[in-house]
């Protein structure tokens, strides 16, 4: 079989989800083997932009992307980042994979603040920071069709003026995976971790002013299916 590069292969909000299901029901890998791959990559990526000591702030949501977040979030509080975590919906209300997430990072006392109510908290992580600190963006997936709005519309809005260097999961929270443009709103990245390949949106002229710099992260997903369900290269 002859190698491939995942920077080749390409991917709507559909082909994606037959990913996700076709990995659990026809290849066995459950959520939580992708997701400890997805988190793996992103902390890295956080690495060769800050030292360890620097702070680091994750929001997460309650799907797989706040679980990716989750992961990466504990790979840098164990190499020495000082890890706050806050989570844009109540803990009640994550999905059973980020569930688990969270209850480790729990267990390692790094602190978590749900915000879902209300930015006021970020803004008090960032009076305490300094200009050196760097946010992880795991609030929402591909999965996200609708617009953004209420309390993480006005949270997006602030971390875009706050200018602190964001690393996306897989991609920026608010951005339509198929057609590139903010969902009302979307995170304005320095740099995009996406999983499997390129999104299609991501060929729109205006996704790089959201996306950032884009590398792709293999999260374990086996070639044959990703070469099946990619998508034809768009022009």
């Amino acid at each position: 079989m002859s190698a491939f590069s995942h920077a080749t292969l390409w991917f709507n909000r559909r082909s994606l989800q037959e990913v996700d299901r076709r990995c659990e029901e026809q290849f066995h890998l459950p959520v939580t083997a992708l997701m400890e791959n997805a988190g793996t990559g992103v902390a890295h990526i956080v690495t060769r932009y800050t030292a360890p000591g620097e702070s680091i702030l994750a929001l997460c949501g309650a799907g797989n992307n706040g679980g990716d977040a989750l992961v990466a979030a504990r790979h840098l509080a164990n190499r020495g980042y000082q890890v706050h975590v806050m989570l844009t919906s109540p803990a009640e209300k994550f999905r059973p994979a980020a569930a688990g997430q969270l209850a480790t990072i729990h267990a390692m006392d790094i602190p978590i603040t749900d915000i879902s109510a209300g930015d006021a908290p970020f803004a008090r992580w960032l009076a305490a920071t300094g200009e050196s600190a760097s946010i992880v963006d795991g609030m929402f997936g591909t999965g996200l069709s609708r617009p953004l709005q209420g309390s993480v519309l006005a949270l997006v809005a602030a971390v875009n003026a706050a200018e602190h260097l964001v690393i996306s999961v897989d991609i920026p929270s608010g951005l339509d995976c198929d057609t590139g443009e903010p969902l009302g709103l979307a995170i304005r990245a320095g740099h995009t971790v996406s999983f499997c390949g390129m999104k299609i949106g991501f060929v729109q002229a205006c996704a790089p002013t959201y996306t950032g710099q884009l590398s792709i992260a293999d999260i374990g997903v086996p070639a044959t299916l990703l070469r099946e369900l990619a998508l034809p290269a768009p022009d």
